[in-house]
């Protein structure tokens, strides 16, 4: 398993060349979509936010690179239904820095892959019993890297859109559910034992220079 994640991030900063020719940066602003893949619910029923600043630079033949510092919010919870009025949600909170090769194809689109180092610095959550309890919160880990691929759409030279796949490489947590749910990221991977963060972002970027 280590080995795969060696040669994913040798791939990655393969794509970041010794010298650039140009830099912008701006605002970003959207919402993400989450799951923690290994405990009993699955679902991208987890709504929050993101926002934050960018930094990009271009090189030759359409490849580039940005670094991006923004919060934002994950977690999970368990859809509700009259046959099924068990509660559940957790949040957690993150300060993430993207970091990414990009690949514009005919100046519209934009492909990104990188990693996202992520700090966690806020985690809450209820049940059906009320505010879960920090017992059950403090095995959280600090930090988290996780994978990112995406899409961007240029919608005019300052403005892009983008959607965003993101999983974590190394468990958030070491707790060991025995009903786990996992996603096809983690089922590639073997995962089988602790949790991790699995999400998508939507995102408006607006560039100042």
């Amino acid at each position: 398993m280590k080995g795969i994640h060696a040669v994913l991030i040798g791939l990655i900063l393969s794509c970041f060349p010794l010298s650039a020719q140009r830099f912008g940066g701006g605002l970003l602003a959207g919402m993400t979509a989450s799951q923690v893949d290994g405990d009993s619910y699955s679902g991208y029923n987890k709504i929050g936010f993101q926002g934050g600043v960018f930094v990009i630079t271009g090189f030759k033949k359409n490849f580039g690179a940005q670094m991006e510092i923004r919060y934002a919010g994950k977690g999970a919870q368990k859809v509700t239904t009259p046959e099924d009025p068990e509660v559940y949600k957790l949040a957690l909170h993150y300060i993430d820095l993207p970091l990414m090769a990009t690949y514009t194809l005919k100046k519209k689109v934009i492909f990104d892959l990188g990693l996202v180092p992520g700090y966690l610095f806020a985690k809450n959550g209820e049940d059906s019993g009320g505010p879960l309890p920090q017992e059950f919160l403090v095995d959280f880990k600090k930090l988290d890297i996780a994978f990112l691929m995406g899409i961007n759409y240029r919608i005019s030279e300052k403005i892009k859109a983008n959607i965003r796949y993101s999983y974590s490489l190394m468990s958030i947590n070491d707790f060991t559910d025995t009903n786990a749910i996992y996603g096809w990221f983690g089922n590639l991977f073997g995962y089988h034992t602790g949790d991790y963060n699995n999400y998508l972002t939507l995102g408006l970027y607006y560039q100042f220079y």
